[in-house]
């Protein structure tokens, strides 16, 4: 009953709807463009970052699979584990964040729900955050309050590419100020697709994405020439 609890908290979570303003862009650096939003009720801005990555979906989704290397890649992350691991598809994990003295670091418990959307063709990772007995606070840290947001994969040049879309709008807690945190955030979405980037030429999962390819649904990724025609 509990586990069951956790994972619907999850789920609506990530389906709760956002009343949110335009994206306005921050800047394209390396062939990521980022932009941002307000969002009501908030002081916190919402960031999403997209770009092109020169590697098949199933290696993305191998690589968000090591979540214990989340570490070499993504921004600031000095630790990552997984809690429960509740299929194929849905993982709770644990990431924590360094911060520069005399700043406490952050960290989260994230519900991660991987989907696959034919209709729409692109592969949906929506993460948000939960509490969960496996893992209480932890001495030194900030639990952030509020956490959630997106990777969405789409096939490029038949499959061999991935166009991504890395959304998230987080509340890190503490006493920080609104405004030092929206100007902290604003080089995240390049960083972490940056980072996804490296991170491909440096580590590998062939039976992994072997795995990953049987997938009944991955089969409109490999279609020949499926080439999404939605902009950046």
């Amino acid at each position: 009953m509990k586990k069951n609890l956790i994972i619907l908290f999850g789920a609506l979570a990530a389906a709760s709807p956002v009343l949110a303003g335009e994206w306005e862009r921050v800047g394209t650096d390396d062939g990521i463009t980022v932009e941002r939003r307000r969002v009501d009720g908030s002081n916190l801005l919402e960031f999403r970052g997209r770009g092109v990555v020169d590697a098949p979906i199933a290696a993305l989704l191998a690589t968000f699979l090591d979540v214990e290397h989340a570490t070499e890649w993504m921004d600031q992350c000095n630790g990552s584990s997984i809690v429960e691991d509740a299929g194929e598809r849905h993982k709770i994990v644990y990431n924590r964040t360094h911060a520069p003295w005399p700043v406490a670091d952050r960290d989260a418990v994230l519900d991660n729900v991987l989907s696959f959307d034919e209709r729409e063709r692109r592969v949906r990772l929506e993460f948000s955050s939960v509490t969960h007995p496996r893992k209480g606070a932890v001495d030194g840290v900030v639990r952030m309050p509020f956490l959630r947001g997106h990777w969405y994969l789409w096939p490029e040049a038949g499959g061999r590419k991935t166009r991504v879309e890395y959304q998230v709008h987080a509340d890190p807690g503490g006493l920080l100020p609104a405004f030092l945190v929206n100007y902290a955030s604003k080089d995240l979405p390049k960083k972490t697709i940056a980072g996804l980037r490296a991170q491909l030429k440096r580590r590998s999962y062939p039976q992994v994405e072997k795995w990953i390819r049987a997938f009944p649904e991955y089969r409109f990724i490999d279609a020949e020439g499926m080439i999404s025609a939605r902009p950046l």
